[in-house]
């Protein structure tokens, strides 16, 4: 991999300041989002067994509230990455510009059938059938996404790429590396249900088992270096501590207050985890090539502080939607 010209066109401000906000906002994305695809999943299958009416399930009134935050929260580390990581995020995303462009339609029609399920549905039958055209359109939207990130870090991959076809109807060309590393961040979202959900235990079994065979999977396709980085190696050694100690869980005699505040926990530090990994990955993969310290800044106080007031702005707007939520959710 060849060095990439750091550009003419400088920083706004340092990338230190960047990068603990890109850690931190994509972490409570990532949760957010094992969040609504927990509720989903658990939603469909207690609608089908008719545990439940859908009138009365709790995952079909969660779901507008979750995904809004899963929305509002996915924003600004997508501007993070293309303040810092420009060359490789734009250059992956015109590969695959089809597929990439196709988020935000398949994002409506995810968002408008939850809702659909939620207000428009007459019977258990029709919400099942938007829930699951839901779930097919932010499973699509993810594995997209994780074809970018895996794309933007390999540029070994992009001439071949883009002289084979320049329609933008490109993937990731590796399909094994891509779907173990697109399922092992996936795999959280039967604990993230059962936690969210107050259900049965065994759901944190499925997430334990894709954990540990997609990660091991994964692993093998990242090069020593990659693996020597210590965010990589130590971020692996505690995202399958996690996901083996997550398995003790059904054989534990927990009330349903303290069984939700371990669930809460293990989701929260398998985050912790998995934006580690990625972070290392990325920073062990690019920064020989395109190091951050080396990005030319100039200083812009003005810009910085409309940036800290949209930021502001941000979490009081967040803030304000989950409060509005909570009264919903509790109706």
């Amino acid at each position: 991999m060849k060095d990439f010209p750091l550009g003419d066109m400088p920083l706004p401000g340092s990338p230190w300041l960047f990068v603990p906000l890109l850690i931190l906002i994509f972490w409570l994305h990532l949760v957010a989002m094992w969040l609504m695809f927990g509720s989903l999943i658990v939603g469909i299958v207690e609608v089908v067994k008719n545990k439940v009416n859908w009138k009365e399930s709790k995952a079909i009134r969660y779901l507008p509230v979750i995904t809004a935050l899963v929305i509002n929260l996915g924003v600004p580390p997508l501007l993070f990455l293309q303040v810092l990581y420009s060359p490789f995020f734009f250059s992956s995303s015109v590969i695959i510009s089809v597929p990439w462009l196709a988020i935000f339609f398949l994002l409506m029609i995810g968002y408008g059938f939850m809702y659909l399920a939620r207000y428009g549905a007459q019977q258990n039958w029709q919400a099942v059938v938007c829930l699951v055209v839901s779930l097919i359109s932010v499973t699509v939207i993810s594995f997209i996404f994780s074809n970018n990130m895996s794309l933007m870090i390999k540029p070994e991959y992009w001439k071949e790429l883009y002289s084979y076809t320049q329609n933008g109807l490109n993937l990731y060309p590796n399909l094994p590396e891509v779907v173990s590393r697109w399922l092992w961040v996936l795999s959280a979202v039967f604990a993230a249900g059962t936690a969210m959900l107050q259900r049965s235990k065994n759901w944190v079994i499925p997430s334990s088992i894709i954990s540990i065979v997609t990660l091991i999977v994964y692993r093998g396709f990242l090069s020593t270096e990659v693996l020597s980085h210590s965010l990589v190696s130590g971020g692996i050694v505690v995202d399958l501590v996690l996901a083996a100690g997550v398995l003790l869980i059904p054989f534990l005699k927990l009330n349903d207050k303290s069984l939700r505040i371990l669930l809460f926990a293990w989701v929260g530090l398998k985050g912790a985890a998995v934006v580690a990994i990625r972070h290392g990955i990325r920073s062990a993969t690019l920064d020989p090539v395109y190091p951050l310290n080396q990005l030319p800044v100039q200083s812009q106080p003005g810009l910085i502080t409309i940036f800290l007031i949209a930021l502001a702005i941000g979490v009081i707007a967040v803030s304000w939607m989950y409060l509005k939520g909570r009264k919903e959710l509790a109706i």
